[in-house]
């Protein structure tokens, strides 16, 4: 395991040391990807000497159990002892992610001893390229989210309200996930064509469309699946649009390779909605990273710059939503491999009515 880090350190610092002497990583996510620190606070400052990882008198201890890194213990206000740590180093030129708050920018810019250089998603374009470890708990990740649906999937009937349905299945993942990727998504009827309505106290009522957006968490790896039923009846034209996406999520999953820009597999998508006539209600991407974030590279959208490499991990979740009828998506879950592809879901795609 300690191997691991440390390749992922120095593969970070070859990405950054023709511009600047050292890293300040602020995102806990990459923090963690880098050390196995699973605390909610601390700085790291990535040098060729291996990453330097700041933390107060909270998470001293667990720090020093979990961390590949040397610990830094600081006890006065956190960003006046990075500001002293990075003299302490000599640091002149100093790399930062965009993605640090306009605080810290502002702090750093006022040491005018230091050159800042911004450095753009540098550590999550490598975390988009899982190992082979960070797959297995992925799988259990999708697991756990499997097994929990099927326990609570009994209740879902005509009658009940999205927010049962929600709490039940919350409920039944936290006791094996120790978080949530995300609240549980319960749309139903005239909800369900909103793509992240969350969920209410309405019921389900014959002929409505379900759309069941969850997932789970497994060692800090999350999944993230989707699933659309109906209640009690089908009429032919929510059969159609059933029928459109699911294929359209077919396709798009037979044109996930290694080496085929992202955009593709968004379009191979798009394309036969826009080919069936729905072209204006599908207006989200077909997929994104999962990770230690439930959205994470590679972006799998139209215009996404992303290239697919083996060990990428993406959903696929085509939809169709209509205002007034309703919508669908199905989402599933894959991993590139350098001849195939492995689709993580198992839940069946075909139609239900409950």
């Amino acid at each position: 395991m300690a191997n691991r880090y440390e390749e992922r350190i120095n593969k970070v610092f070859d990405k950054i040391n023709s511009t600047s002497e050292a890293l300040l990583v602020t995102n806990l996510k990459n923090i963690r990807y880098l050390t196995g620190f699973k605390g909610s606070f601390a700085v790291g400052i990535l040098t060729y000497k291996g990453l330097y990882l700041l933390v107060d008198f909270r998470y001293f201890e667990q720090a020093r159990k979990e961390a590949l890194a040397e610990i830094v213990l600081f006890k006065d206000s956190w960003i006046n002892a990075l500001m002293k740590f990075i003299d302490e180093l000599k640091i002149k030129k100093l790399s930062f992610e965009v993605t640090c708050t306009v605080d810290i920018f502002l702090k750093l810019s006022s040491n005018k001893n230091i050159e800042l250089v911004p450095q753009y998603y540098v550590i999550e374009q490598l975390r988009a390229i899982k190992e082979e470890e960070e797959i297995e708990k992925i799988k259990v990740a999708v697991k756990i989210a499997e097994e929990s649906f099927l326990k609570i999937k009994p209740i879902i009937k005509e009658g009940i309200t999205e927010k049962t349905i929600a709490t039940a299945l919350e409920n039944e993942i936290k006791k094996q996930s120790d978080t949530l990727p995300f609240p549980v998504i319960v749309a139903s009827g005239s909800n369900s064509s909103m793509p992240h309505w969350r969920n209410s106290n309405k019921k389900l009522n014959r002929g409505d469309f379900v759309i069941i957006d969850w997932g789970a968490e497994y060692e800090g790896y999350f999944s993230d699946m989707t699933r659309t039923f109906i209640i009690g009846e089908i009429n032919n034209k929510k059969k159609e649009i059933y029928d459109i996406v699911n294929e359209a999520r077919r396709q798009a999953i037979l044109s996930c390779k290694a080496d085929v820009p992202a955009k593709d597999i968004d379009l191979s998508a798009r394309n036969l909605i826009k080919q069936s006539g729905y072209e204006e209600y599908f207006g989200h991407a077909t997929g994104h990273g999962v990770g230690l974030d439930v959205h994470e590279f590679p972006k799998i959208n139209h215009n996404s710059e992303d290239v697919i490499k083996p060990g990428m991990v993406f959903t696929v979740e085509p939809g169709i939503y209509i205002e007034g009828l309703g919508g669908v998506r199905i989402e599933d879950m894959v991993v590139v491999r350098e001849n195939t592809v492995e689709t993580l879901t198992t839940l069946s795609r075909d139609l239900e009515i409950l």
